[in-house]
């Protein structure tokens, strides 16, 4: 008895809450993935600038190949990171439809995409703007 009239009093509040504090929730539980991929691009960094600090002695090439190896390990973090925060908001928004909150679930769709777009678009300016213009 306990558990359905705790059902019932979430959705009671859920049904009482003004569309714009759904549009909002909406939006940052849309936003987590890029929000996280922020952070860790900025840790990635951060400890590649501390290891270059660190063995500035060593020499170039060992500071070139610990570089290489520490952008390499942060960009497969990050990846894997990104990915799982959007199958975690994905699996939200799934869940915001089957609770029928379809001002939560468009919103957050609608940040997710543009998480996306802000994710692919340095990717598409490099591939499309020519890096060494014709003479």
């Amino acid at each position: 008895m306990s558990t359905s009239s705790s059902k019932l009093r979430g959705s009671q509040q859920r049904a009482g809450w003004p569309a714009s504090n759904e549009a909002v929730r909406g939006a940052l539980v849309g936003l987590i993935p890029l929000g996280l991929l922020l952070v860790a691009v900025l840790v990635v960094l951060a400890l590649a600038t501390f290891a270059h600090t660190l063995i500035s002695t060593a020499g170039f090439f060992v500071e070139q190949q610990v570089a290489v190896n520490i952008l390499v390990a942060g960009f497969l973090a990050t990846l894997i990171v990104y990915i799982i925060a959007t199958v975690r908001t994905l699996r939200q928004v799934a869940a915001w439809q089957q609770d029928n909150l379809a001002v939560c679930a468009r919103i957050a769709l609608w940040a997710l995409g543009s998480t996306a777009l802000v994710v692919a678009l340095p990717v598409l300016l490099a591939f499309f703007l020519p890096q060494h213009p014709a003479p």
